[in-house]
């Protein structure tokens, strides 16, 4: 299996630094590691949410008790 890339193209931080996301239209808010929370609108939300799921990065959504959709 290829490894996923650590970087995305114009984000950032390094998929090591990112803990969980959520997601609102094309919206993503995101927990670093720091405990810190940014937020980031890239320009293929559906390509950047690939990246985010290959790098094991957890969706809150998909946490017991929150209502997927």
């Amino acid at each position: 299996m290829k490894a996923a890339a650590k970087h995305f193209p114009g984000f950032q931080y390094s998929a090591s630094e990112l803990l969980k996301y959520i997601t609102v239209a094309k919206d993503f808010t995101i927990m670093l590691s720091s405990g810190e929370f940014i937020k980031f609108t890239p320009i293929d939300d559906s390509l950047f949410e690939d990246w985010l799921i290959a790098n094991n990065v957890q969706n809150i959504r998909k946490e017991e008790g929150w209502i997927t959709e």
